[in-house]
């Protein structure tokens, strides 16, 4: 079977075939271009692809970015889920047999095989979104709040894995949380969190956390005191405080969710609190934001608030007795 004919039987077992289609077919046909660059035709593409593994789709993408001249994280990203659902179907469908990429792509985001681990740091450094602060939707919340717990939940970890994946993971958890800026994160005291009574201190701010995440600082501190005596909440592996840049929170974000900025998170929060009632001063206080941030989130709500209110007015006209004699 040629590789038009395969693509021709992906799109059309997908349920957004009249609405897809046409991009499927597009990505998958530059995918084809790239593969004819490695001397693939249409007799020897199966076997080519049954020895496929990340590296081969990494560099796929680097072609597509190359022959598209783009720069945008959500089209780079739109691209690999296209390659990643062809070839579950491939190889579900037994066209082709690979499995050192079906185990790369069902290994877990800590590991050093995961190929969306891998595949999102190389986007999260190479690519840019025009928005690259825009707030995170509540599904890629709670993704990320599940990869983060993968992590904390491991029990084998060397020190690599202490300061690239736990530190990280505990402190993107308690901005989910909290809201608060990473300046702050990283000024935080050992003597901020009353793992006793299950609350932290910030900004002279004492809140509860939740049960899950107290049983994850826990684990955290007896590793942290075996490695080093420091004053800091969250160190280094010298005992050290964290560096003033993000670091290895904004590479380890990328490799979760394509984006190293974690404002879109802290917004997140905000927009969370504004909509609990929770007054603009008391926010600012305890997460450190200044008005930029503040306003932003304001406008969200504004959007969101105004979008119901144009349903409403327009379910409502159309219930009104002019509207079936016009």
């Amino acid at each position: 079977m040629n590789f038009s004919e395969i693509i021709k039987l992906f799109i059309e077992s997908k349920q957004e075939y009249l609405i897809q289609a046409q991009g499927y077919e597009k990505d998958l046909l530059i995918f084809w271009n790239f593969l004819k660059t490695k001397n693939v035709d249409d007799e020897s593409w199966p076997y080519f692809l049954g020895g496929a593994n990340t590296e081969l789709i990494l560099e796929s993408l680097k072609f597509y970015i190359k022959e598209n001249k783009i720069n945008s994280i959500s089209t780079g990203s739109r691209f690999i889920s296209v390659l990643v659902e062809f070839f579950q179907f491939i190889i579900d469908k037994k066209i082709i047999q690979n499995k050192e990429l079906y185990e790369e792509m069902n290994s877990p985001i800590y590991s050093t095989r995961s190929f969306r681990a891998r595949i999102n740091s190389w986007i999260s450094q190479n690519l840019k979104d025009k928005e690259g602060s825009a707030i995170f939707s509540q599904s890629e919340i709670v993704r990320l709040i599940h990869d983060c717990n993968e992590i904390l939940n491991m029990r084998m970890m060397n020190d690599e894995v202490f300061e690239k994946k736990i530190v990280p993971a505990l402190i993107l958890k308690l901005v989910v949380l909290t809201g608060v800026k990473y300046k702050i994160v990283r000024s935080l005291s050992i003597n901020d969190l009353n793992l006793r009574y299950g609350t932290i201190e910030i900004n002279r701010y004492v809140i509860h956390l939740p049960h899950s995440l107290v049983d994850q600082f826990e684990l955290y501190v007896s590793l942290r005191n075996e490695k080093a005596n420091s004053d800091y909440l969250f160190i280094q592996l010298s005992g050290e405080q964290l560096p003033d840049k993000t670091g290895n929170t904004a590479y380890f974000l990328g490799s979760l969710t394509t984006r190293t900025d974690l404002t879109g998170i802290i917004k997140f929060a905000i927009v969370e609190m504004i909509n609990k009632g929770i007054g603009e001063s008391i926010i600012k206080e305890f997460t450190g934001v200044g008005k930029t941030i503040f306003e932003d989130c304001l406008n969200l709500i504004n959007k969101d608030i105004h979008k119901d209110r144009n349903i409403f007015l327009d379910s409502r006209i159309r219930e009104l007795f002019s509207f079936n004699k016009m």
